[in-house]
């Protein structure tokens, strides 16, 4: 019998103190849950979270139903699907999850923007990596068509794909352009040929 698993992890004795103020964070989150009657904790982390980026991107009307996209410009049409990325992983990107022949086409559509946010911790926002090009369709629906007989349709997108596709990194209210670039040009080569200081927009020059 495999016995491997047991030699992994970081076994450190229990904190105290992270418990108690662990509880003191889980209780405020419990509250804002009861308040807007959303008890999934992923579910509404990501709830907030989509609501900062599309405020700051400009779309107006945010998605209260599971299904669909995240966010919609009231006066235009325009929609916005928004992905979630943390700034300790291995790779920034965003991720697709069960996506079908009908979504996949989707992102062929002038009407349809991508947004991949990357945070450090729960809620402080670093920059956004935000466009549209009918490549991540096309990028999405080979990945559909092609994935192995009976795997879950799952696709990840990495932000230097993406900029290459036309996408601009923007900084969120807060921070500065020449901090985010340090982070792009620190994180790897191929993002420091990408972008410039003058490839990087502040939400005003959107």
């Amino acid at each position: 019998m495999a016995t491997g698993m047991f030699d992994k992890g970081d076994f450190q004795p229990l904190s105290e103190e992270f418990k108690r103020l662990g509880l003191v964070a889980l209780r405020d989150l419990s509250k804002f849950q009861e308040q807007f009657e959303i008890y999934d904790t992923d579910t509404t982390i990501n709830s907030i979270r989509d609501t900062i980026i599309a405020d700051i991107l400009g779309f107006d009307l945010v998605n209260q139903r599971k299904h669909g996209f995240d966010a919609k410009r009231s006066k235009t049409g325009e929609f916005l699907e928004v992905k979630q990325c943390s700034i300790s992983a291995k790779r920034w990107g965003g991720t697709w999850n069960d996506t079908n022949v009908e979504k996949a086409k989707s992102f062929y559509s002038g009407r349809l923007y991508t947004a991949v946010a990357i945070w450090r911790g729960a809620s402080d926002l670093q920059f956004i990596v935000f466009g549209n090009n009918k490549e991540v369709g096309e990028y999405l629906l080979d990945r559909v068509n092609n994935r192995k007989k009976g795997s879950r349709s799952t696709q990840n997108i990495p932000i230097e794909k993406l900029i290459k596709w036309g996408f601009i990194v923007v900084v969120p209210p807060g921070k500065s352009k020449k901090c985010v670039l340090k982070q792009l040009t620190v994180r790897s080569s191929t993002l420091s040929r990408l972008v410039t200081l003058g490839d990087i927009k502040t939400v005003k020059e959107l």
